[in-house]
């Protein structure tokens, strides 16, 4: 795991090797610069996997770095990573990992990101230079400004992250998930093709798959710890390590308050497959230490509040001295483990209705804020129903909330690149479609750039098992994934962890902190904040905070607490 930088045309070193060392957190065993005219290429290193396969890496006329891991480069037959990608050149597409790569052939520039968007890259171009990195924070150092983007705002109420390529700042970039740029260093076009994609349906094994897929996950020179929170897909993941591995360390994070708490949970899953288990309170006071350290280093608005107390628990893990973490994220959009997927293709059946027409002028003249009303306009109206799991503020609720005007299908536009995608595939199997919609939005967007920045913030590299090719193409072909939630899922996991995790109920994940931050002056500086940044309308904002006391609206609370507390903070 590492952080890599660049710069191709007009090159200011000075500011480069700044902007390298505030990605110094990704990667604190190595520093390496490969320089030329017109080129610029830092590396930060985290070593896990081949300590003298160093980058940046040139061969063949090619120098490339890049941050992740490739899993399969013995089968490309390569000495290392680094060598995989480049042998992979010009197109890439046969790399199996998570990564972020840049490559240059002395006439383009290729910069490559993983199929579930694990590793994140960032980029800036102007008329003289293309400046890439693998956070925010290095580009900004580089530039030497930066410049708020207002659209993003709207993007980041309806999902609590932004899914596209825009970020909070006007003219820095991001690569999609999948996605390979080509900048040609002649020209200064930009060229965007697809690196690859998961959106493939095969009938294979989908336990010998899933084995497959945590053994790739423990290749390294170091023991791999698991996160575990109890519930079926962090159990699972940690019960195929315990059994691939002999050992393993288990990590849980949970409160003084035992309605929040699932410690009782991960502590019989840990008995059952006899892994060394540690468990981490986290209360009101980690949490404000933690938050306030997060504002100052998370690049964008911390959309999930799960954030601190995860940063908090992989900060306890470093004291232990794991650079190597598992983790369960991909289990509930994979095999469809939320209850709204079944709500929403039930709804889509209204569709059918031989009367729609009349049911739409009545949703149109009976407004209601509630989503409920929102869904139901939306089929009523041939709209498109599902944009997410983790959509927060519907076009209308943002519309009465900003002080801006926000046309109603506004978040449709966010989802625009991977609607593409999913019209290229050829597929039509609307569970398949909502499944996609959330691995590119709430995973990609949002828990995987979560997992990824409180990870690096202590030096760990995060591994997401779930999140393999084989797995999503074995549950994506089988017709009894839609039966039930995590149907498919569940009937493998049932022979490795105890029938009391396989049938609990569900449940999303929360804390107090809701309760912290009424009892704090929190409340009062976002309503300074938005008073002197004048983003929300007061009265509304208001009542969001009126609610969120009442435990109603807390989602579309937190999105507008983070986001008032970070500009303040970065702006």
């Amino acid at each position: 795991m590492c952080a890599i930088f660049g710069v191709v045309g007009e090159i200011n070193r000075n500011r480069a090797l700044e902007a390298l060392r505030t990605l110094a957190h990704r990667g604190s065993d190595e520093e390496k610069i490969y320089e030329k005219e017109g080129l610029f290429l830092g590396h930060r290193r985290l070593y896990i996997l081949n300590p003298k396969a160093h980058q940046p890496l040139e061969r063949e006329g090619k120098v490339a770095l890049f941050n992740g891991e490739i899993y399969n480069y013995k089968e490309l037959k390569a000495l290392s990573e680094i060598e995989a990608i480049i042998q992979s050149y010009p197109n890439f597409s046969e790399l199996d990992g998570m990564f972020a790569f840049g490559l240059y052939d002395g006439k383009k520039l290729y910069l490559g990101r993983d199929i579930f968007g694990k590793k994140p890259l960032f980029y800036y171009v102007d008329e003289s230079r293309f400046v890439f990195s693998s956070e925010i924070k290095g580009i900004v150092t580089y530039l030497g400004q930066k410049r708020f983007e207002h659209k993003a705002l709207s993007g980041y109420l309806s999902f609590g992250a932004l899914p596209d390529r825009h970020t909070f700042y006007q003219d820095i970039y991001k690569l999609l998930p999948g996605e390979l740029l080509i900048y040609d260093c002649r020209t200064k076009k930009i060229t965007h093709n697809e690196l690859g994609s998961f959106l493939q349906t095969k009938s294979k094994d989908l336990e010998e798959g899933i084995h497959r897929g945590i053994q790739k996950r423990l290749q390294g020179d170091f023991p791999v710890a698991s996160l575990l929170s109890g519930g079926v897909d962090s159990s699972l993941v940690a019960a195929l390590a315990k059994k691939e591995q002999g050992s393993l360390a288990t990590f849980s994070i949970g409160y003084e308050e035992e309605r929040y708490s699932e410690l009782p949970y991960a502590r019989l899953v840990a008995q059952h497959i006899g892994s060394e288990h540690t468990e981490v309170l986290f209360g009101k006071e980690e949490f404000f230490a933690t938050f306030e350290e997060l504002l100052g280093h998370f690049d964008e608005p911390i959309g999930d509040s799960a954030s601190v107390p995860l940063a908090y628990l992989f900060g306890q893990i470093k004291k232990q001295g794991f650079r190597v973490v598992l983790s369960g994220e991909g289990g509930d959009e994979i095999f469809l483990g939320y209850r709204q997927y079944f709500e929403f293709l039930d709804m889509l059946q209204a569709k059918n209705l031989k009367y729609k027409n009349w049911l739409k002028n009545y949703f149109r003249s009976h407004f209601s804020p509630n989503k409920e009303w929102e869904w139901y306009k939306r089929i009523f109206s041939d709209e498109l129903l599902f944009r997410s799991t983790c959509e927060v503020f519907t076009d209308l609720q943002k519309n009465l909330f900003l002080r801006q005007n926000v046309r109603d299908g506004e978040s449709v536009e966010f989802l625009e690149p991977f609607l593409s995608r999913w019209e290229r595939s050829g597929l039509n199997e609307e569970s398949i479609f909502m499944s996609y919609i959330d691995m590119m939005v709430r995973l990609a967007a949002l828990y995987l750039a979560k997992l990824d920045t409180t990870s690096m913030l202590h030096t760990i590299e995060a591994r997401t098992p779930l999140l393999d090719r084989e797995i999503v193409a074995a549950a994506f072909g089988n017709p009894k994934r839609a039966k039930e939630p995590k149907f498919l899922l569940k009937q493998i996991a049932a022979k490795y962890i105890p029938d009391e995790i396989i049938g609990r109920k569900k449940k999303g994940f929360s804390y107090p902190h809701m309760q912290w931050l009424m009892q704090s002056d929190y409340i009062q500086r976002m309503e300074r904040i938005n008073d002197e940044a004048g983003f929300f309308k007061p009265d509304q904002l208001s009542f969001l905070i009126e609610n969120a006391k009442r435990n109603r609206f807390s989602r579309h609370f937190w999105l507008a607490l983070a986001f008032l507390l970070w500009y303040e903070k970065n702006f």
